[in-house]
């Protein structure tokens, strides 16, 4: 006789034709390859909302969530010039071109 139950696995296995396992097997190389990139941690959450429809019979809606971890991308210095914009520059440093360019012509 054949049995018709599934059990947890079979649920995950089988649910629109493996398409749940599919996408937790996708959703969970894309997790371990940010945790490899950045050496910190993230999770994997499975969410599986039931209800009953007006025939009584039950729907089923999973939902796989990762929370990833983020690589910071440190800190860059720049300099505001008189106008609001950003400069590598010290606007209120004599550039070296100009320092070398100085001296020259006072040695002249």
């Amino acid at each position: 006789m054949q049995r018709h139950e599934l059990n947890f696995l079979e649920f995950i296995q089988n649910f629109r034709r493996g398409e749940l396992l599919e996408v937790g097997d996708q959703k969970l190389s894309e997790l371990i390859e940010a945790i490899q990139q950045t050496g910190q941690g993230g999770s994997l959450t499975l969410k599986v909302s039931f209800k009953v429809n007006k025939a009584g019979q039950l729907e089923t809606v999973p939902d796989i969530t990762i929370k990833k971890p983020t690589r910071s991308m440190g800190t860059g210095i720049y300099f505001a010039t008189d106008d609001g914009r950003l400069t590598r520059r010290d606007p209120h440093q004599m550039d070296i071109e100009d320092e070398i360019e100085r001296r020259r012509s006072m040695e002249a």
